[in-house]
């Protein structure tokens, strides 16, 4: 079962500094790591992040290509990424 945790606290149990929350509603967002935006608030799957945070040195969110195949998406514009 996926546990929702709000990302303020993702933060202070996965990471020792430098990563905001709206740095994590952008991953979110764009599908770099599980998680919902919920009215406005990012929450992050924190079963699935930590599996992905084990098993992956670089994690970026994944290919998107165009429906009308000429404009790019915001997710391939922001490939937000989480190098270790």
């Amino acid at each position: 079962m996926s546990r929702l945790v709000p990302a303020s606290k993702w933060i202070n149990e996965t990471f020792e500094a430098g990563v905001s929350t709206k740095t994590v509603y952008n991953w979110v967002a764009n599908r770099v790591i599980p998680g919902v935006i919920l009215d406005g608030r990012p929450f992050v799957d924190a079963d699935k992040a930590a599996v992905l945070l084990d098993t992956h040195t670089i994690i970026t969110a994944p290919s998107v290509t165009p429906v009308d195949g000429g404009n790019a998406t915001v997710a391939q514009l922001v490939q937000g990424g989480l190098t270790q």
